[in-house]
This record gives C-alpha cells, structure tokens and sequence, in this order.
C-alpha cells in the first residue's frame, strides 16, 4: 500500500500569478504504474480466482467496518454533520448485510452453469464460468454524500468478482477518505485493495490508465468526463449518476393516509440532509389533496426535527458552495410572486454552518432552478395537477428516466399506467428510499440517469466476466462423415438448412442421455455388421465413449 506523490514549489520569478495551493495542486503527480503492480501480481498469481481468496477479504472488509464503527460515524459527521443514527443504520450496516449476502451465495454464484449447446454441435457440451474481469483489477470513484456506503458496497461486487480494487474517495469527504486511507493499509494487503486520495489530478492521472471495469458514483456532468477518458482506454465503465426523481400522490390516495404518506415523504427527502441520489426531487400532488398534504408535510418535518430543525439530527451540507446554491433556491422562488412558500426560508439558513432549512415551495414558476436541477438538499417543489394526464406531462418534462420514480396510489392498475407513460430507471408504489436496502433489486440508471446496475448477485455479475467455453469429442463419428464441410451442392445445403442448422438447441439435461443413445445404437449397427465378434466391438466402442465424453 503506497501513495506517491511529487510536489513542487513555484519558482519566485515565474512571474506567473498562481497561488501556492493551486500550483502544488496541478504539480501532484501520482505513480500510477506503481499503484497497479501489486494488483498485476496478484493476477499474475491466480490467488484472486479462488474462493478463498474472495472471501478473505470480503471478511477483512467485515471487520474493518464491525472493529472502526465509531471512528467512520466520526468521520462522516466531521463531512456531512449527520446523526451517527443515520451512518450506522443507513451506511454501515448495509454494508455489513450485503457482505453476509455475498457470504452465503458466494460459492453458488461462482459455479460453472452449464447450458443449452446447439444441434450443430451435438454431442457438444456448452458452460459459462463467471472469471474476474481484465488485471489490473477495479477502479471505484466513490461520492461524497454516502461515503461509506456508495464506495464500500461496489467494493463487495469487487471482492466477490474476484478482482482487487483501488478506491478513490470524493475530496469533499476528506475526513472519510483519510479513515479510509488509514484502516485499508491495516486490513488489506496491496495486491488486494488500495485508497488514492486527492482531487482532480489524482481522478485524471488514474483515468488515464486502463482497468478491468471503473465504477463511478457522482453527477451527470462528471459522469460524461469518466466515460470518455475510459473510452480512450477502452476500459468498461459503471455510472450511477443522479438526476431528479419525482414523487406523485395520486387523486385516489385515500385522505386518512395523507399523514403516513408525508411521513414517508418527508424522511426520504431530509435523510443525509437531501444529499441522496434517489431523494424525492419534486412532488406532484393532486389538486384535491395539495391543502391536506402540506399540513401533513409541515407537521412531518416538525415531529421528526422539531420546531428550530437546526438543533435537531438534520444532517449538514457537504460545503459552503453547495449550500449558498441551495439558499440561492429558496431566495427565487421567495421573489416570485407565482409561488409560495409553505415551510422554511432563506433567512433560518446558515452558510457557515452549512445549514439548509427543509423548505416547502408550492408551484415554482417554470424554468425555477429548482425544476431544472438536481437539488440535493432539504428543498422539496411542490407541482399541482388536475388530471393523469398532466401529471404524466409534468413528470417527463424533468427530463428522461429517473434514476427513481415514486407513485402513492391505492391502486396497481394506477401505478402501472404511471410506470408506463412516465419511463424510469426504476419505480415504486407507496414508500421511497427503503427499497434500496433490498440487495435481491438491481440498483442502476437508464439513459441519463447511468449505465449498468449492481447490489446483490447483480455486483458479482457487474464484476466478472461471463467465460464461454464448449467440449466437442474427436471422431468422424460425430462428424457425420464431415457433412458440414465443402463441397456442399444443393442437395447438402437444403439438407444441412432444414434438418440440421434448423434443429432446436439440445438441452442440458437431455445431452448425455442422448449421447448414450447414440452409443447404443452405434453398438447395434457394430453388432449386425459384425457377427464374429459383437461383443468385443461394443466393449471398445463404449470404452472410447468413456475416454472421449465428458459425464
């Protein structure tokens, strides 16, 4: 485990005016090369396709999480200012469940499967190995807002897959990246998984070489730049970018159920503080619940912070940056004479603090900022509509497939409809943000939203490679006296087109049954054909059938 770095001063008559920290910034220089030896090696050595070797440090990382709990939850307080409630049981936790998931399957997952071979080949037997992808191994860029979480579960998928992997920290998490930096040199040897702090430098110089697959977590913006550095390297890529996921209330929620829904609402939106990928982004409410909903909304930010939200578990802001944009919000719409503002306000913000008051804007104008972009904070915009069909309207004008799409409604036919005029990513029916805790779902985008997906089985199968490979015996036997080779002719042709190539693939269950068949009646003709001695002809005939036929 090593990070190298160069560092340069900027000479005092460059007569350039670049400021230290800027220039020392562009002077970092990581060994990249040195970086991926040891995962090199560890190819080199075979150790990564065993089963031990994945579940060694798929165990490591267990205790790296169950021995340091305490220290991660100070960590992402120190970024993010989040109640060590909501670390443990929405970060760390995860993690540990989704390793005891890995644990269990692990070696079901990395069973040869056998399948289906064409007619063509008969006897012919096809399998599909799941190997680790290409050396050096996995590159993760891991996010800000969920630290340990959205960096630490692609790693299982890693481990599991059989690949070692660097991790690269956000910068904005820097107390995160730093316990990370110093637990992984504890717990995992180089060749296994290694941590690469820094910024824009570092992500560039470990970009610009190639790896097995790079998984990236992080804005559309940054996604565009990560895919096209991997495509100058052809290395396959995983985005899981963001975007904006609306929610719908539809008419026929029942109004005894306005309360539960706020509840629901409300936790989604202010868990880390608005700063997830999947957080309702904008709400669209039938006219004849919006009244009922906003009291319900109120009196949900206000039973699970209290009256003041800044004194109580609302987590924090990643910086000052992101929470003057976000003030910037409140500020229009509290401009716009169109819309107002049924909870909170520019003023009980804190810019030093990094404090956003959860908001309520009902009806922004069209084109507010907070309808065009990703909010990630405590701001939630509240669109009214009359009928389905302007809902279906205003949800596609956010842009195309959500990351995730959340319909309230008492009933499925409803929620298919939705799913069905409204194309996402993925969609939910009455709850938001708990269904990600279910490893058995894939968790990925769709157009804009990303590419690819994982979490569960699908990690292991986003971090391996599917290995072909077919067994064909030798003999002209199973040639049909070399039918498939020239001269063909007409007859051959029609011959091999209709009763052949057109032939129906050969099951797996039925292969070997069907290669005995041919033996038995092989052995016949050999009888017949041979009077004198029929018994010594099947004995070897069967004998070459053992030598020569997989069982």
């Amino acid at each position: 485990f090593e990070l190298i770095t160069r560092r340069s001063k900027a000479p005092a008559d460059s007569g350039h005016l670049i400021s230290a920290g800027i220039y020392r910034e562009i002077m970092t220089v990581i060994d990249v090369d040195k970086i991926q030896k040891p995962m090199h090696e560890t190819h080199a050595s075979g150790l990564n396709l065993s089963y031990e070797w994945r579940v060694k440090q798929l165990k490591s990382l267990r205790r790296l999480i169950v021995e340091n709990k305490d220290l991660l939850c100070e960590a992402v307080k120190s970024d993010l200012g989040r109640h060590y409630g909501e670390t443990r049981a929405g970060e760390l936790k995860p993690v540990e469940n989704e390793i005891k998931f890995a644990l269990k399957n692990l070696k079901r997952w990395m069973k040869t499967e056998a399948v289906p071979s064409s007619a063509t080949m008969f006897p012919g037997f096809s399998y599909v190995h799941r190997k680790p992808l290409a050396a050096p191994g996995v590159l993760i860029i891991g996010p800000f807002n969920y630290p340990c979480y959205l960096t630490l579960k692609p790693l299982i998928g890693a481990f599991a897959g059989g690949n070692p992997a660097v991790i690269k920290p956000s910068e904005l998490s820097a107390e995160s990246g730093k316990t990370f930096l110093n637990l992984f040199s504890k717990y995992f040897e180089p060749g296994a998984a290694q941590v690469v702090l820094g910024s824009i430098p570092e992500s560039n110089a470990l970009l610009e070489k190639s790896w097995g697959k790079v998984f990236f977590t992080g804005s559309p913006r940054v996604g565009k730049i990560v895919a096209s550095a991997c495509a100058s390297t052809l290395t396959p890529v995983i985005l899981e970018l963001g975007g904006k996921s609306p929610v719908v209330v539809d008419e026929n929620i029942r109004a005894k159920h306005l309360q539960n829904v706020a509840d629901r609402i409300i936790f989604a939106k202010t868990y880390n503080a608005g700063q997830t990928c999947v957080a309702p982004d904008t709400l669209f409410v039938h006219d004849s619940h919006v009244k009922d909903l906003c009291v319900c909304l109120v009196n949900a930010i206000e039973t699970q912070f209290g009256k003041d939200p800044k004194q109580g578990e609302l987590g924090r802001i990643i910086s000052i940056a992101s929470t003057k944009r976000l003030q910037q919000m409140i500020l229009e719409a509290e401009g716009d004479d169109s819309s107002s503002v049924v909870y909170g306000s520019s003023t009980e913000c804190d810019i030093d603090t990094r404090y956003i008051c959860p908001t309520l804007i009902l009806n922004p104008k069209p084109g507010a900022k907070v309808l065009k972009e990703e909010i990630f904070g405590p701001i939630l915009p509240i669109v009214t509509f009359s009928s389905r069909s302007e809902a279906y309207e205003s949800v596609n004008s956010l842009g195309s497939h959500p990351l995730q799409f959340t319909v309230f409604t008492s009933e499925d036919g409803v929620f298919q409809e939705y799913t069905t005029k409204c194309p996402s990513s993925a969609a939910f029916r009455n709850d938001c943000l708990v269904q990600l805790s279910n490893h058995n779902l894939p968790f990925g985008g769709l157009g804009g939203s990303g590419i690819g997906h994982y979490s569960g089985k699908y990690s292991f199968d986003a971090f391996t490679h599917p290995f072909p490979s077919t067994y064909r015996p030798i003999g002209k036997l199973w040639d049909l006296d070399n039918l498939r080779c020239h001269p063909y002719g007409d007859w051959k042709t029609k011959f091999l087109e209709r009763y052949i190539v057109g032939l129906p693939d050969i099951p797996v269950m039925h292969v070997n049954r069907l290669v005995y068949v041919t033996a038995i009646i092989a052995a016949l003709f050999a009888t017949l054909s041979t009077v004198d001695e029929p018994r010594f002809l099947v004995a070897q005939f069967f004998r070459w059938i053992a030598d020569h036929v997989h069982e």
